[in-house]
């Protein structure tokens, strides 16, 4: 993870660097997904998916105007049916499914505008905190077109589709209040700092969980929301415990919680 790029700021933090911060970094375009920006973000998300090292993913944006106002526009006055059918799977899908399903949990640390494509990005991650300063919406419409990176699919999913669909059709814009009072965010804090630091808050207590506990919960969740019936996702339940149960986490957790002591977990 030592790569540097023009768009992207990476960091490693936590008490091992097990936690890797992505700082969208075009802050004079209000962090737009430009070209340049999908690009490295699928390397820098590829790169974190395959490193053993990191167990937890930050992204979040620069500055306090914009976590990410969406896509860059010229972008789609180039582009024709192949192009675009590039945007939106060759780099879009492959975004999203990096960090739906590299089973290392992912925080969305919103500051600002967080708009079209932002909202999208920020959807799909397994959770949102935001500062008060916050707005979220899916502008797509004005411009005669629609999210294309999951956005129609993910905020029903989201918040109720009946707001959604308000939203959606509107290109209404909600302040981090209501993304609240709608579950569209977990936590609202009062300014970045304070936003950054429930964040590294929060990342710690999960990093402080037995690794493949960890690994598993995300890969529990989020594959049995896509199954057709209740059963298919407790089969995934169930399974996802029989191959935690032999591992030596749970062992020493088991025997952690019984000597009433701190477990120590290696991911194995």
């Amino acid at each position: 993870m030592e790569r540097e790029y023009k768009r992207l700021i990476c960091e490693r933090r936590g008490v091992d660097g097990e936690v890797l911060w992505i700082t969208l970094n075009n802050e004079k375009m209000m962090n737009s997904l430009s070209e340049t920006l999908q690009s490295e973000l699928c390397e820098a998300l590829t790169l974190a998916a395959a490193d053993a090292g990191v167990r937890c993913l930050v992204l979040t944006g620069s500055g306090e105007t914009a976590f990410c106002s969406g896509g860059d526009i010229r972008i789609f006055q180039q582009l024709d049916n192949v192009s675009g059918y590039d945007f939106l799977y060759g780099r879009g899908n492959t975004i999203q499914r990096l960090i739906t399903y590299m089973e290392k949990p992912v925080i969305a640390a919103v500051n600002g505008m967080c708009f079209a494509g932002g909202l999208e990005l920020a959807l799909v991650c397994d959770f949102i905190y935001a500062s008060e300063n916050a707005s979220f919406g899916l502008l797509e419409i004005n411009l005669g077109v629609l999210a294309g990176w999951g956005g129609t699919v993910r905020l029903p999913r989201a918040i109720s589709p009946a707001r959604a669909k308000e939203m959606i059709y509107r290109g209404e814009i909600i302040d981090a209040a209501e993304a609240s009072r709608l579950g569209l965010v977990n936590r609202v804090l009062p300014n970045r700092a304070e936003l950054y630091a429930a964040v590294e808050e929060t990342t710690a207590e999960m990093m402080s969980k037995p690794p493949l506990a960890l690994r598993a919960a995300k890969n529990v969740v989020n594959n049995s929301l896509t199954c057709e019936s209740i059963e298919a996702a407790l089969a995934i339940e169930r399974g996802s415990i029989m191959w935690l149960i032999s591992s030596e986490d749970a062992r020493e957790g088991i025997a952690a919680f019984v000597e009433k002591r701190a477990g120590n977990y290696q991911g194995k």
